[in-house]
């Protein structure tokens, strides 16, 4: 686990990989009940979204509050507010957003926030600009509702497989393959 986050060049510590390994846990146990992650996905855990979820802390600024749209069963967002990014949770699934709290308090993680709204809904506090999001809409339909909800100069991070020739974008990082098990790319777009 460490030399896959020296490569990648994380910056992770030993508390952060105890609480990396306790959510797994906590993932793993509440999946038996609630259906958070496939039976596939358990052997790729690490590699496809903890080391996934780490590389987004590349593209978003530590000092300003995160929002991670659709946290599902919190990935990227659980995994940066280890990090100690100020995190909000975005979780319209009850069965989810009960898991995201359970977890968030399990862990003691009081820079993390469990919200039950779906993004249309959110009224974030002023100054919240940063969204982050996996696999929950195209990030066209996300920047529009972004743009709605908390108004230009917001920032959203979303993974996909490729980037477009005529796509603007501000910022990216590369995924690497290995040490993920699976390569695409983390883009950064304004609004």
């Amino acid at each position: 686990m460490i030399d896959d986050l020296e490569e990648l060049g994380a910056d992770v510590d030993e508390r952060q990989l105890e609480l990396f390994g306790e959510f797994a846990c906590i993932l793993l146990d509440k999946s038996v009940r609630t259906n958070l992650i496939g039976s596939g996905e358990r052997t790729r855990l690490w590699r496809r979204h903890f080391l996934e979820s780490v590389q987004y802390a590349f593209l978003v600024d530590k000092d300003r509050t995160v929002v991670d749209i659709g946290s599902g069963n919190g990935f990227p967002g659980m995994v940066l507010a280890i990090m100690g990014f100020r995190m909000i949770l975005l979780e319209p699934r009850r069965k989810r957003y009960l898991f995201l709290d359970c977890a968030a308090s399990e862990l003691g993680l009081e820079n993390c926030i469990t919200v039950q709204l779906r993004i249309e809904d959110f009224k974030p506090e002023e100054g919240v600009k940063q969204f982050v999001a996996r696999s929950v809409a195209p990030p066209a339909s996300l920047i529009t509702k972004i743009s709605t909800v908390s108004g230009k100069g917001s920032m959203l991070v979303y993974r996909q497989p490729e980037i477009s020739e005529n796509e603007e974008f501000e910022n990216y990082v590369e995924l690497r393959c290995p040490p993920l098990d699976r390569s695409g790319i983390l883009v950064q777009y304004r609004v």
